[in-house]
């Protein structure tokens, strides 16, 4: 089931950390403000596939996030998740190696 009301806040959150207006993002994404306004508050019951990818390019995403695990929905996660996709398999590894072990430096 679409979970809109975690979509909006993803959406909302997204937006505000790329420090764009409602107005920027309905303009990049060809939405009305009234619609980001309505999916940001999750006062939305239904929302067209091609509409919600448009705001996802527009935000520099990929509608896939849009349904990734909630605990891993936050931009600055997705931003991490899009980044290690885009590396090949070899760097993955070395990458999240490196994070675990700067992670375990802090907790330590």
């Amino acid at each position: 089931m679409l979970d809109l009301v975690a979509i909006g806040k993803l959406i909302r959150q997204r937006r505000k950390n790329l420090n764009m207006t409602i107005e920027e993002l309905a303009e990049h994404s060809r939405s009305s403000t009234s619609l980001i306004s309505l999916i940001e508050l999750g006062k939305l019951t239904n929302i067209k596939v091609q509409k919600l990818n448009g705001i996802a390019i527009a935000l520099d995403l990929t509608i896939e996030d849009f349904f990734a695990d909630s605990k891993l929905q936050d931009p600055a996660v997705l931003d991490l998740i899009n980044y290690l996709t885009d590396l090949a398999p070899d760097q993955q590894h070395e990458v999240a190696e490196l994070l675990l072990r700067l992670i375990k430096l802090n907790y330590n």
